[in-house]
């Protein structure tokens, strides 16, 4: 299951990597790969609550499947368009595609995973994406130029091949998803109507607070990620190349941090362990809006930057246990809706208070918003126990 995983994020990690330079390649604008990034997004935001349903009612093994026949057609089809109409259309069924894989993944661990072993499998899932993505990046920049140089072929079609080549590792997925066991049945699946449907409701509300504190927590971090970038080159006036060097060493230490945590988790508890690493990011990032040595900024970075995936696995195992399997599908669809929802809200806030004022405000701002979300969050999982929703009518 997580080697599928990893094996699916290979087309995405070259894609991107790669897939600006390929637009640039082509002579397409800057616009066009803003429309091409947003397209992918859409398509992932578009499919979010239908992928619900489709887990719950034909399992996780066929949403995986179909999910990773998408990502590889829309991938493959982007790698040979030319016209934009096309590189925005392949854009949305790749991210149709992303959008299936992410609501199927946790629904499949819960139902593989034993429960004292979920922390682990969701930690080790999540810390091998974080940690392959980042060499996943470094090969892909490097593949063109091995092309290159190797069989002395134009830029353009160096570029092409190599995003060929990550698709076929996404398509290489499927020969692993295939292999997982087939879904049982679940109990309620001769219910009503009217039962299933007053099922929905209830779960609605008993969750409803849950999935707001995690809106508004994910809001604080993605205030600032879409601009730490230009924190180093501005602030502290770091090179562009020093701060590619940073952002790679620090995905590998969050990799490594998050496959850790797992173990943390099996031993102290996911709700002790997630209560812990959500009280980090605040004085992270308030500590970070007052760095001036290089040193201090990059630790702070990267410990701020830790959070997020830790939590993220944690988040996603204590939602999925407080609601019957049958439901699988259609929490993890909104907790992704949430996802980017707050991304969304986080990258246009987060802009607007930088051009209107500087980093420090914004830093100070988004551990604000950090420690509401988790102060919130915190309060409605301990008002939202374990196995506390049934699907009884």
């Amino acid at each position: 299951m997580i080697a599928g995983n990893v094996l699916f994020g290979t087309g995405l990690f070259f894609h991107a990597f790669l897939y600006n330079f390929y637009l640039e390649a082509l002579g397409h604008s800057e616009a066009v790969m803003g429309h091409a990034a947003a397209a992918l997004a859409a398509g992932g935001l578009a499919v979010l609550l239908p992928a619900g349903w489709i887990t719950d009612r034909l399992g996780s093994r066929v949403a995986l499947i179909v999910a990773a026949l998408a990502t590889t057609a829309g991938l493959i089809l982007g790698a040979v368009a030319q016209r934009v109409p096309a590189i925005y259309g392949a854009a949305v069924v790749a991210g149709l595609g992303g959008g299936i894989w992410r609501v199927a993944v946790p629904p499949a661990l819960m139902r593989l995973a034993h429960a004292s072993a979920r922390p682990r499998a969701f930690a080790w899932n999540v810390g091998l994406l974080v940690a392959t993505g980042g060499l996943g990046m470094a090969v892909a920049g490097s593949v063109p130029d091995w092309l290159g140089s190797w069989l002395s072929v134009e830029r353009l079609l160096a570029i092409r091949v190599a995003l060929l080549l990550g698709a076929i590792g996404s398509g290489a997925a499927i020969l692993l998803f295939a292999g997982l066991p087939q879904r049982r049945l679940a109990h309620d699946e001769s219910a009503s109507a009217g039962d299933r449907s007053a099922t929905r409701v209830r779960l609605g509300r008993a969750l409803l607070p849950v999935l707001l504190f995690v809106l508004v927590w994910m809001l604080g971090p993605a205030l600032v990620a879409p601009f730490l970038n230009i924190f180093f080159t501005r602030r502290l006036e770091v090179s562009v190349g020093l701060v590619g060097v940073i952002f790679a060493v620090a995905h590998l230490v969050w990799g490594v941090c998050v496959m850790g945590s797992g173990e943390v988790a099996t031993r102290v508890g996911t709700r002790y362990l997630l209560i812990a690493t959500l009280a980090v990011f605040a004085p992270a990032v308030w500590g970070l809006s007052v760095a001036s040595s290089l040193g201090a900024a990059v630790g702070l970075f990267i410990l701020q930057g830790a959070v997020s995936p830790i939590t993220n696995p944690l988040i996603d195992q204590l939602l999925l246990e407080r609601v019957p399997p049958e439901r699988y599908g259609v929490v993890s669809s909104w907790r992704n809706v949430a996802a980017d929802v707050s991304a969304i809200i986080g990258a246009s806030a987060g802009g607007q208070i930088l051009a209107a004022s500087s980093f420090g405000p914004l830093l100070v701002w988004a551990g604000v918003v950090g420690l509401v979300g988790a102060v919130g969050l915190t309060a409605a999982l301990r008002l939202t126990p374990v196995a506390s929703i049934s699907s009884a009518p």
